[in-house]
């Protein structure tokens, strides 16, 4: 039987789809993997060439930190990334400083001799131009372009191919001193593209663009604007030719249309362009303006009959700019911001602004006419010779305040109500003639500012100035009339002054020494000095400023404020006040002159307070940490009332409710505040001589302790005729020297120390007579006293402690020496108080 023959049956074939997925799988994989290989060979050789290649086309020296080669991610283009980039300028400083500038290229070129790069990018890079006195510039960085030499057969060449750059983060500082001019800005993101390696291309470009200043002269522009564009250039590399074909630029909100052309040969670039509005509003007027007033304006915005064109044509070099024109018009708009809190309406006007080759130029806002919450309002203003300016400025209509209280600038102003009317208002002449002292008198001013019920609430009070007039005069302006409500406060102001205008345009550390000279009356029926205090002072808690440390801040801020502000003023007040109140302090009928004196502020006069009368000469020192040297004469006043208003002189030893008398009196003190405007008590001083007539203690704890020690009833009420003594407050201390109080009760000598944390060291000498002597014995048969003359005796005591818990103790020796120190210290007040008021 022959054997059956058993066929082999082959395995299944995998799809063709599967085999194909494997195929491309190990040729991706054999690609990456040979692309990786190669970019582990060539890594170190291309990147050294690349910078070295740099360095031969350069003067200076560029130095990275490190170089990589890629040929994955950019595939199929290569990458060299260098990182840590720093470029030296021609004047041995920093051109450039990068933290990543990348070149791409041809993968093939890595086995050529030439390095064809394509396309460059910066990122996170700053850049610093500059073009010093001489006219000479950091940039110039390059060597002249040799003639061509042959070939080495070992030379590789570095060759750019360009057809795409990228900027992204990067921030540009330049400085052209000759020309007076600077510029701070960052590209966010910017694009060109084109074939950079021909003689004629087009190129593409936008870019987004952040200005942080553009500083022409002393005045600056464009500070923190937005500028945007996206163009398509003509190139003629050849004729230095840059055709503007396809431009949109936006600036500031407007956006604009460029037409035109530039023609750059060596330093020097000649600009033929034209500008016009697709879309925009009135806040390209604010662009035209320099610094202070462009942040002022920037937030203003229109709707209406809106255009705006311009034109910047001639040479542009290190040491020429071009003419530059702007024209801006609207009819029949509405005006709006916030700081306005209602629109101005049926608004029109034009405005041009205009700066020539040789720097000068000027400014006008003509015609402009509108609807302020129901009242016209009208303006001119012609700014001549931008450089010097020349100023011609009118004004007429109605600010109401409902509607223009926000126009102040000022966070502290929250609501306004009332008119201010401006009365053919006029002010011409040079600038620098407005902000001089000396020359002020040639600017001409007229017309008049009218007070109707104009009222704002600051700082949460509400300030009315319910009539008055401020008339204008040349260098002399008259106050008429002013009647005005702070609060609880009013005030009747009539005067004249002088260098207001120099004043307002002071610069924001008076450099110029602007000095506003008054003389005014001021008349008042009522004053509330804490409240015109509490106005003036910062509100802000101290959650709300974010901690302690901000929250002082924001008040040195103020106080500096307020201090540059007193420097300022130089004049008399001749004030009347009725009635005013400090704390707890009533008084009345103050009659008297306040004179201000570049920071400092006189006080002279007298005032009926505290059932007596007061003579108050004194000067405050209103600088940053203020200060305070008061003079006073007390006559007559009331002890019980005095201590009642002056709160105790925050102690509780002897108060309001213990004392009553009449005091007469000289004192000199000295006060003084912080940087953060908060009173400093360890630095206050005084000096006093004071007598107490007719008075009575009644229930003076201490003194009812004292009582109960050495058993003398009578000290529970002790009566005096005439009692006078010296004191002084220095470190935060109540000195008393040694003073002898003749009662009803016994005669007491008494001196001592007392802290303004009421901590206590008083002596005492008891003199008494027979009498007393066998009341004593009849409560301690163990006091052994003193025979005094005529059969007196003495006593000494002790107290010691704090006011909560203090000790009492018989101490002759302590107390004797105590007082014969208490005498030095008397003798050196009253020796003060003659030298500094004179003696009686």
């Amino acid at each position: 039987m022959e054997p059956q023959h058993i066929a082999n049956t082959p395995p299944p074939r995998s799809p063709w789809w599967s085999r194909l997925l494997k195929a491309i799988f190990l040729a991706v994989f054999s690609l990456f993997l040979l692309l990786f290989v190669l970019a582990t060979f060539f890594d170190k050789q291309v990147s050294q060439q690349l910078v070295a290649e740099i360095n031969k086309n350069l003067k200076t020296q560029l130095r990275v930190g490190d170089a990589n080669l890629s040929l994955i991610s950019g595939f199929p283009a290569a990458s060299v990334e260098l990182s840590a980039v720093e470029l030296d300028d021609a004047m041995g400083g920093q051109l450039l400083i990068a933290n990543a500038l990348v070149f791409k290229f041809n993968l093939l070129s890595l086995f050529s001799d030439d390095l064809k790069i394509h396309s460059v990018q910066l990122r996170n890079a700053a850049v610093r131009m500059v073009v010093n006195k001489a006219g000479k510039s950091n940039a110039d960085i390059f060597k002249e372009e040799p003639a061509k030499a042959k070939k080495q057969p070992d030379e590789s060449n570095l060759k750019l191919a360009l057809e795409h750059a990228e900027l992204k983060n990067v921030a540009v500082l330049y400085e052209n001193r000759p020309g007076r001019q600077a510029a701070e800005f960052k590209v966010n993101n910017a694009e060109l593209s084109g074939n950079f390696s021909a003689q004629k291309f087009q190129l593409s470009s936008r870019a987004d663009l952040e200005i942080a200043f553009i500083d022409s002269d002393s005045s600056r522009y464009l500070a923190g604007e937005k500028v945007t564009y996206d163009a398509v250039l003509g190139v003629d590399l050849k004729r230095g030719v840059y055709a503007f074909q396809n431009v949109e630029l936006t600036l500031g909100g407007n956006t604009f249309n460029v037409d035109g052309a530039a023609i750059s040969r060596d330093d020097i670039t000649d600009l033929d362009l034209k500008l016009v509005s697709q879309e925009g509003d009135i806040s390209m007027v604010a662009n035209l303006l320099p610094g202070a007033y462009h942040d002022y304006f920037k937030a203003f915005q229109s709707s209406g009959n809106y255009s705006c064109s311009g034109l910047v044509k001639g040479r542009l070099s290190k040491t020429e700019t071009p003419e530059v024109q702007f024209e801006v018009s609207l009819r029949d708009g509405k005006v709006s911001s916030e700081m306005l809190q209602s629109s101005l309406r049926n608004v029109s006007f034009r405005a041009r602004y205009h700066t020539r080759a040789d720097g000068s130029g000027d400014f006008e806002l003509a015609d402009f006419r509108g609807d302020f919450g129901g009242h016209a309002l009208s303006l001119d203003l012609k700014v001549n010779q931008i450089n010097d300016p020349v100023i011609d400025f009118q004004a007429n209509g109605v600010l109401p305040l409902e509607a223009a209280y926000g126009l102040f600038n000022d966070e502290l102003i929250t609501s306004g109500d009332g008119f201010i009317r401006l009365n053919r208002l006029s002010v011409q002449g040079r600038y620098a003639d407005m902000t001089s002292m000396r020359r002020v008198s040639q600017v001409n001013a007229a017309g008049e500012i009218q007070f109707d019920r104009a009222t704002v609430t600051y700082n949460k009070i509400p300030v009315r100035m319910e009539s008055g007039y401020l008339r204008l005069q040349d260098n002399t302006f008259q106050l008429e009339g002013l009647s005005l409500q702070a609060g609880k406060s009013d005030f009747a102001l009539d005067g004249t002054a002088s260098n207001l205008l120099p004043v307002l345009f002071a610069d924001s550390l008076n450099t110029a020494n602007a000095m506003l000279e008054f003389q005014a009356n001021l008349r008042s029926t009522n004053l509330d000095v804490d409240q015109l205090i509490e106005m003036f002072s910062v509100q802000t808690t101290v959650s709300e400023a974010g901690g302690e440390s901000q929250l002082d801040s924001i008040k040195m801020e103020k106080n500096a404020e307020r201090s540059l502000n007193m420097e300022k003023l130089n004049g008399v007040f001749e004030a009347n006040i009725q009635a005013f109140d400090y704390g707890k302090i009533e008084g009345k009928h103050f009659l008297g002159k306040l004179q201000f004196d570049r920071g400092d502020l006189n006080i002279l006069g007298n005032a009926q307070a505290m059932q007596g009368t007061l003579d108050l000469n004194g000067k405050a020192r209103l600088d940053q940490d203020p200060t305070l040297e008061m003079r006073i004469t007390a006559t007559d006043l009331d002890l019980q009332t005095m201590l009642l208003q002056c709160e105790n002189f925050g102690q509780d030893i002897i108060t309001d409710a213990n004392m009553r008398g009449r005091l007469n009196g000289r004192i000199m003190l000295w006060a003084y505040w912080n940087i953060t405007g908060e009173f400093d008590m360890k630095r206050f001083r005084a000096l006093a001589d004071v007598r107490a007539t007719n008075g009575e203690l009644v229930k003076v704890k201490m003194f009812e302790d004292f009582a109960t020690f050495v058993h003398i009833e009578d000290l529970r009420r002790v009566k005096f005729t005439d009692l006078q003594n010296y004191l002084e407050i220095k470190n935060e201390k109540v000195y008393i020297p040694v003073m002898l109080i003749q009662s009803n009760a016994l005669n007491m000598t008494l001196s001592g120390e007392h802290s303004f944390n009421n901590d206590i060291n008083y002596k005492i000498k008891i003199n008494a007579g027979q009498v007393l002597l066998n009341r004593l014995k009849k409560h301690d048969n163990d006091l052994d006293p003193l025979p005094d003359k005529g059969g007196w005796f003495n006593l000494y005591y002790s107290i010691t402690g704090n006011t909560d818990k203090y000790e009492m103790k018989r101490r002759k020796r302590t107390v004797k020496e105590e007082f014969e120190r208490s005498e030095a210290r008397k003798e050196q007040i009253a020796a003060q108080l003659n030298e500094y008021l004179g003696e009686e």
